[in-house]
Order: structure tokens, then C-alpha cells, then sequence
């Protein structure tokens, strides 16, 4: 489509070689610059006629490229970031002392478009800080200026400045097409207005023209530049500028005057569409005298007589049937040469009718504080417009076909009937009526919840759906830093962690009762509520405090093979997350004292079996304490520290005391109680130490042998107890021991 344009150009570098002997000795022609250099950077190919002005501090990345100057903010291996420019004259400038009015005349073709708000590409220059006459590249709708246009789709204006660098004060009301060239003529005025002038593709300095008003500093032009800037967008060639003094000079002896047709660049588009529905159509044309061309659109072949008058667009604000035909747009230059489009065919049909709706919304039940939304789908003609209402009142500013409803609640007007009236310029209807519900979140045993996860690494299979669970925290301190808190708690049938993110100061005290409501997660292998003070979905609630803690679960050191538990999958369900003890224990770093920060202490028994006893930065309760050689039991929540898909689901275990009188290191008091028979079983009662563990040893005489009955036997108040339910022998004697 751009052949003739094509043929312009190779005129236009004919005519000028042709004429470059005489054209060098007239007083008017600055110099003219055909880019005839070696492909490469043009500070280097053009031998120091184009120096750089600004950018990167290594080689220039203003690139020549078959005899075009490419002008851009990327490229294959450039950063596209230097300013160059070529100097009008080295001596003997006339003009540089006296004011003298300058024309620069240069071919350019945009491949890309530029940003929307677009961005000056070339500029007259005074100094690094000073550029006069700056030409722009627009789409759209700039902004921070009173000329305000819609450029057509795939095409871009012209503006200029006298200075300013944010955005033009004078706009070209001409749509041009990429891959097409242009010639532009860039006019400066340094006598009389301080003012930049641009023309594209003009037959004489009377041709369509914009000339900016904004303020500017004077200076002497001394060079003529281009700007590589990252912020322009788009990709341009230039090719044949020339610097003169006269607007003849500087455009008719580079540019062919001979008489050539213009070319459509983008053709009219076919389409279809509804009655009573605006519509379109439009074709760009490119040719000599671009701001003089004339438009006739044609109908059927006739002449169509259109409404808004010389434009390249034909605008229908209600097409009705009667307006379908076949359109084309003749253009022609103010040399009576002119071009004619492609055929578009227009069909305008269907009745106005109201939208037809395709998509209801459904019913939603969510849990109390979860995100509800409902959705609508519509087709018809004209423009479709949306308004959501609740129990038959619109809900203001909702308008669009989804419907989002945060933080559903009984209490506060998001429960309801919801429906979407949709409408067009012919009517509307209303969608099918659709009832949000909010219940509340599943209360279950902390016991479930851990069946929710995978049989290989114990890791929760859904993380998004919300439940609660009752229990007692059993920690003593936070077990996380930041503004976040991590703890425990645990319920009669297992115990697990909680993390809230943002809640440190939402920190239960050891022995409150809490009801925790949220999604589920895993922090290094072990199971935990994952809240968020920013989700009104999740909560922890203390609904009372002061309860004793549940007694410690006594394990041996060799538990962690899960063997004599049931295996693994029973060692998470029943023992990871819940308080435990071990009984005999013996500290490494004895005669030290419980370092800060995150640190992890050995403890032993007299077999030599060990494990970890681990506390992080936030747990500062035995920072500075004395560490003992012996305790007669160490409790605290038994943690895991794995990586989610660690085969070795068993090598991770680790203790967290989180209070100093976690670890006990006086011996218990000796014990007492008594006995009471019930039908042949036998109950022993005796006053207990809490948390201390306790071992029943059973024999049929007074004298012995004892053997172990009974173990691990922990409580949490004074309370010692223990039923042995075989009756026989008759006769039996009984020890207690701790541990």
C-alpha cells in the first residue's frame, strides 16, 4: 500500500542529487543530511559531524541503519538512552549571531507507536538544557494539555512546543499511519514569536500548519537533535533532513514537487450492526499536501453527503437499516489527484431489542467473613449498562457484571437477595434472584482436623476452606518476631499450632480458652491455623482464661520411630502439637546459661539417647537462666522442623519449653495415698505433683518382686490417680514411683 510513497521517496533523493551542486552554493540551504554512512553508531559512522549531547557513558546507541537514522527507546542489545545531534555550523555562522528564522525538513516512518501521551523525538538545540522547537509523537488523549483529540486506532499525530518538555501546546489534526512516511517540516521562529511550526507532507508554507503558544527562553540554535529517550515509546526512521533557512529550501528542494495520487494507508472496515447502534467508519489517507487533501465518502457508488463535513470519517450517531450500503472514501490532493478505498460493506439490521441474558447468578452459602461474588452475562445491541441490587434496592456504583461482596455477615447488609438489572437503548430486563447465606464456620476436634491431610507428609490437602476448633493454649510465650504471633493450644483430643499474621499484640496467655476460626497451613512440617488480622474470615477468641494446661504426654527418647505409637501417621495425629515430657533428663551445656535467638539445646538420658530442645528469637523465658545438669522432667509442646517434602517425615522433632518451670529439677515430694477396692479393682489415689510423671509398680507379695503395672501416668492438679481393673490375684501390693 505504500508503493507511491515509495516512488515519492526515490524521487525526492533523485531530485536532490540532481540539484545538490547548486542547492550547496544557495545561502538559504544549512546543510542536508542523507544519512550516507556505514551501518553503526552515528557518532562514530558519521566521522564527528553528529556528536552526542546526553545518555550513557559508553559508545553511542543512536544507530544508522541503511542510510536511516532509527530513532527509539529499545533495540536488539541497546539500552536506547543517547541524545545526539548534529551542529548547524562550525564558523562563519551568520545566523548564530543574528536571529534567523530555521527550517528543518526530514522523511520519517513510524513502525510502533508511540506512548500514549507520547513524547517529543526531535528538537532545534541550544545547550544540554536548552531545546527550542521540540517535535512530538501523540495516541490517545494527551493529558496536561487544552488540545484534547482521539486519534484513529493504529495511528498517531504530530505536535510541537516552543520549549516545553511535558507536552505539546499545539497539536496537528492529522491521523497518520505507521509504516508509512512522512515528510515533516519543522519551522522555528526566533525573531518575532519564540514559536515552533510543523507541517507534513506541505506543498507550500501556506498549507495546513499548527504553531505553539507555550513560553520558552531565548538562546541561540547551534544544532539540530534527536532524543533517544527510554520514556518515548514507539520506533521511527528518518531519512533526508536538511537544515535551512527558508521554508523552500528546507522542504521543496529535498521533497518532489511533481504531482502524485495520494494512497489509502488503512482501508474502510466492513462490519454489522444493530439499529439504533452508533457507528463508524473511517480510512486514512496519505499524499502530498496532507493537511489540503479532501475527502468524499461514496454510498453505493454515488456521492454521499456526509454530515460532519471534509473528514477522513463518516460517523452514523443511530445507524438506522436504511444506512446500510457500500462505502469508500475518495481522497484527493490539492492537485486534483486523488485515490479512492476498498469497498466496506455496512450492514445495519435487527430490531432495537433489549439484552437477552445469558448468565444468571446462582445461589451462595460462605462462612462468616468469607468473599461472596455473583455474576451476570449479557448480549444484545447498543451499549449494555449493569446495576446489582440488594432485596430490591440498587447498590450504589456496582455497574459492572461481577459482583463482589466482602465480608459476608448476618449483621451487616450483605446477606440477601441479590439480582442485576441490565439494560440497553431499547429496554431492560432482570435477572433470576440469587440468595447469599452466611453460616458459621464447622466447629470440630483438633483430632479432624489432622486426619485433613496427605498420608505421606502429613501436610494439609486444603488450605483454603475455613474451620474452628476449641481448645487450651499451651504455650507461654509467642513463638514467632515481627508484628506476627505463632502459638499453641490444644483440645481433648490433640493440639496444634495457630499463626496470625499482624497479631502480635493478639497473644493468648498459657490457659486460655480460645476458639480459633481460619484456613489451614503448615510451618516446617508442622499443622496450623493460618489467620490474618486483615481477613475478617479467621479470628482466635478468648472466651475464658486461667485453665489448668493439659498434662504432658511422657515419652521415651526413642519415640520418634513411632513403633510402640502407631507409626508416624499416629506420632503427627496424637503427639506433634501437643504438650509432652520426658523424665530423667540430662542438659549438655550444663553450667551454662539458656542462650537468646535461635538456639537448640541437646538433652539426654542415661542411655545416651538424645533430643532437641529448641526455642527461637521471641522465646525469651530461659534466656539468661541457669542451665541445670538434671532435671527429673522437661515438658513443653512437641514441634517438628522439616521441609514440607522431607522423605524423612520422622527426623525432625524437637521440644519448645516456653517457661522456665518447664523444666523440673527438684524432686518430687514422696508419695502417699490410698487404696479403695471395687468389686476386685483396685483404685490408688495418692496427692501428685502436676506434670511430674509417675510409674505404678504391681506385686503379689509385700516383699516382691515389683514389676511395672502402669506408666507415663501424668496430671494436671493434685490429683494422682490410677484404677487397676485386673482383679486377680486376691492379694496385691502396689509401689508409685516418679518418674
Amino acid at each position: 500500500m505504500t508503493k507511491p510513497i515509495d516512488v515519492m521517496k526515490r524521487i525526492l533523493l533523485l531530485v536532490f542529487l540532481s540539484c545538490f551542486a547548486l542547492a550547496s552554493l544557495r545561502a538559504d540551504l544549512i546543510w542536508y543530511e542523507g544519512f550516507n554512512y556505514p551501518d553503526g553508531p552515528i557518532t562514530n559512522t558519521s566521522g564527528g559531524i553528529w556528536i552526542k549531547h546526553g545518555g550513557g557513558s559508553g559508545e553511542s546507541d543512536a544507530i544508522v541503519r541503511d542510510n536511516q537514522l532509527e530513532v527509539s527507546t529499545s533495540g536488539v542489545g541497546l539500552a536506547r538512552q543517547d541524545d545526539v545531534i548534529r551542529p548547524l555550523c562550525v564558523a562563519d555562522c551568520l545566523f548564530t549571531n543574528n536571529p534567523t528564522y530555521l527550517y528543518a525538513s526530514l522523511t520519517i516512518n513510524f513502525t510502533n507507536l508511540p506512548t500514549a501521551n507520547g513524547q517529543y523525538f526531535a528538537h532545534f538545540f541550544v545547550t544540554n538544557f536548552i531545546f527550542q522547537g521540540r517535535l512530538w509523537a501523540l495516541t490517545g488523549n494527551p493529558t496536561g494539555t487544552s488540545n484534547v483529540f482521539s486519534a484513529l486506532p493504529g495511528t498517531y499525530r504530530l505536535g510541537v512546543s516552543a520549549a516545553s518538555g511535558l507536552s505539546p501546546s499545539a497539536i496537528l489534526p492529522l491521523d497518520l499511519a505507521l509504516n508509512t512516511t512522512y515528510q515533516v517540516v519543522l519551522g522555528w521562529d526566533p525573531v518575532n514569536l519564540y514559536a515552533a511550526t510543523v507541517w507534513v507532507n506541505p506543498i507550500s508554507e501556506g498549507d495546513l500548519s499548527v504553531t505553539s503558544n507555550d513560553a520558552v527562553t531565548p538562546g541561540t540554535v547551534t544544532a539540530f537533535g534527536f532524543r533517544q529517550a527510554t520514556g518515548f515509546g514507539g520506533f521511527l526512521t528518518v531519512s533526508n533532513l536538511a537544515v535551512a533557512t527558508s521554508f523552500a529550501e528546507a522542504a521543496e528542494s529535498v521533497w518532489s514537487t511533481s504531482p502524485l495520487p495520494p494512497v489509502i494507508v488503512y482501508q474502510p472496515a466492513s462490519s454489522t450492526n444493530f439499529a439504533g447502534s452508533p457507528v463508524l467508519l473511517s480510512a486514512v489517507a496519505a499524499g502530498q499536501g496532507q493537511g489540503g487533501l479532501t475527502y468524499d465518502w461514496l454510498k453505493n457508488g454515488s456521492l454521499y453527503s456526509n454530515p460532519d463535513g471534509n473528514t477522513n470519517v463518516l460517523f452514523f450517531p443511530s445507524a438506522s437499516v436504511s444506512d446500510s450500503g457500500l462505502y469508500q472514501l475518495v481522497a484527493t490532493t490539492p492537485h486534483g489527484l486523488s485515490a479512492t478505498s476498498a469497498v466496506a460493506n455496512l450492514w445495519v439490521t435487527n430490531p432495537a431489542v433489549p439484552p437477552t441474558i445469558t448468565v444468571h447468578p446462582t445461589n451462595r452459602t460462605v462462612n462468616f467473613g468469607q468473599t461472596a461474588t455473583f455474576a451476570v452475562a449479557a448480549t444484545g445491541p447498543g451499549t449494555i449498562t449493569y446495576q446489582w441490587n440488594r432485596d430490591g434496592v440498587p447498590i450504589p456504583g456496582e455497574t459492572n457484571p461481577l459482583l463482589t461482596i466482602p465480608n459476608v455477615q448476618t449483621n451487616n447488609n450483605t446477606t440477601g437477595t441479590y439480582n442485576c438489572g441490565v439494560t440497553n437503548e431499547f429496554g431492560g430486563v432482570l435477572s433470576s434472584n440469587a440468595v447469599l447465606t452466611a453460616v458459621p464456620v464447622p466447629l470440630v476436634s483438633i483430632a479432624y482436623l489432622r486426619t485433613l491431610v496427605d498420608p505421606v507428609f502429613f501436610l494439609p490437602t486444603n488450605t483454603t476452606a475455613l474451620w474452628s476448633a476449641r481448645g487450651i493454649v499451651t504455650t507461654h510465650s509467642r513463638l514467632t518476631g515481627g508484628n506476627n504471633t505463632s502459638f499453641f493450644f490444644q483440645d481433648e483430643t490433640a493440639g496444634m499450632g495457630v499463626f496470625i499474621a499482624g497479631g502480635a499484640a493478639l497473644t493468648p496467655a498459657a490457659g486460655d480458652r480460645i476458639t480459633v476460626t481460619g484456613p489451614l497451613s503448615a510451618f516446617n512440617g508442622g499443622l496450623q491455623f493460618n489467620l490474618s488480622v486483615t481477613d475478617p474470615a479467621s479470628s482466635m477468641v478468648v472466651e475464658s482464661q486461667n485453665h489448668p494446661l493439659p498434662p504432658g504426654i511422657v515419652l521415651p527418647f526413642s519415640f520418634t520411630n513411632g513403633v510402640n505409637y502407631g507409626g508416624l501417621a499416629n506420632v503427627f495425629a496424637e503427639i506433634v502439637g501437643s504438650v509432652v515430657t520426658f523424665t530423667n533428663v540430662y542438659f549438655s551445656g550444663a553450667g551454662n546459661l539458656f542462650a537468646g535467638g535461635n538456639a537448640t539445646d541437646v538433652i539426654t538420658n542415661l542411655h545416651g539417647e538424645a533430643f532437641r530442645l529448641f526455642r527461637n528469637t521471641a522465646m525469651t523465658n530461659l534466656t539468661g537462666l541457669p542451665i541445670p545438669a538434671r532435671a527429673w522432667t522437661v515438658s513443653g509442646v512437641m514441634g517438628t522442623f522439616l521441609q514440607p517434602t522431607n522423605p524423612d517425615r520422622g527426623s525432625g522433632f524437637q521440644l519448645f519449653p516456653t517457661v522456665y518451670s518447664d523444666i523440673v529439677t527438684n524432686a518430687p515430694p514422696a508419695v502417699t495415698g490410698a487404696i479403695a477396692l471395687t468389686d476386685g479393682a483396685a483404685t490408688l489415689n495418692w496427692v501428685a505433683q502436676p506434670y511430674m510423671s509417675y510409674t505404678i509398680l504391681r506385686a503379689t507379695n509385700v516383699e516382691g518382686p515389683y514389676v511395672p503395672w502402669a506408666g507415663g501416668l501424668t496430671f494436671n492438679s493434685t490429683a494422682g490417680q490410677f484404677t487397676d481393673t485386673n482383679a486377680a490375684p486376691a492379694t496385691r501390693f502396689y509401689r508409685i514411683l516418679s518418674p
